[in-house]
């Protein structure tokens, strides 16, 4: 099975410089795409933090976690077999909900973005509560826009570049 983590860029420039560091240094946060900047554990970590399952595995680190996804979603992409078990799906509509609030709070607080949504904390617990195996995914689809998020640097002798 594999992953695929798109390559954008304002230039040509910019997709070669993704393309190169991630084939050479391995990819990760520092040389993914802009693309999968923000996840929903990551808008607001004091929050995500205190909300955080007491058996969740000590290296979720939502500052490291870049995204992926299951088929490519434009080319160019880099393209990359399951690697590890350090890779977590998450509910990517609960995600969604989440930066209405971000986008909330850029609008002077006025709840345009937010209306109808549940408090931000029960988003955050709802959002652990997706969290899942990429095993576990594929047996029971309990979402069907999935958030894919890898906590370690995919090897770059494991990355192929896909025009």
């Amino acid at each position: 099975m594999y992953l695929y983590h798109m390559v954008i860029g304002e230039k040509d420039s910019d997709i070669y410089i993704i393309q190169q560091n991630a084939l050479s240094k391995g990819l990760s946060r520092r040389t993914g795409s802009r693309w999968y900047g923000s996840s929903g554990g990551g808008l607001f970590p004091e929050l995500t933090e205190r909300f955080r399952p007491a058996n969740s595995p000590k290296w979720i680190d939502f500052n490291i976690a870049f995204g992926a996804d299951l088929e490519p979603f434009e080319k160019p992409c880099l393209r990359f077999p399951v690697f590890s078990d350090k890779i977590l799906v998450f509910n990517r509509d609960i995600s969604t909900d989440l930066f209405g609030y971000m986008e909330d709070q850029y609008d002077g607080g006025k709840g345009y973005y937010t209306v109808g949504l549940p408090p931000i904390e029960d988003l955050i617990v709802q959002y652990w509560e997706s969290m899942t195996t990429l095993d576990e995914y594929f047996k029971h689809n309990p979402y069907k826009d999935p958030e894919i998020l890898i906590f370690e640097t995919v090897p770059g002798k494991l990355i192929e570049y896909i025009e």
